[in-house]
């Protein structure tokens, strides 16, 4: 059995066309990287820009590189 203690933090997404809000969301902390890459609800985004100093929550900029299924 593996012991995966993985660290989350809350972080703030927003996307690159200046939107007021953005979506807080629990996200791993070692994913937390500019130029990663993750899913989330069935789209991929790549992480553009990572804001974390004088922000209650970080800020990551995404853009979104696929959209895997619609319904």
């Amino acid at each position: 059995m593996t012991d995966e203690n993985t660290s989350t933090i809350i972080v703030n997404i927003r996307g690159l066309l200046g939107e007021k809000d953005g979506v807080k969301i629990e996200f791993e902390e070692e994913l937390l990287v500019e130029d990663g890459e993750f899913l989330l609800d069935d789209v991929s985004y790549k992480i553009v820009r990572i804001i974390d100093e004088d922000v209650e929550y970080p800020l990551v900029y995404v853009v979104v590189m696929d959209i895997l299924s619609q319904t």
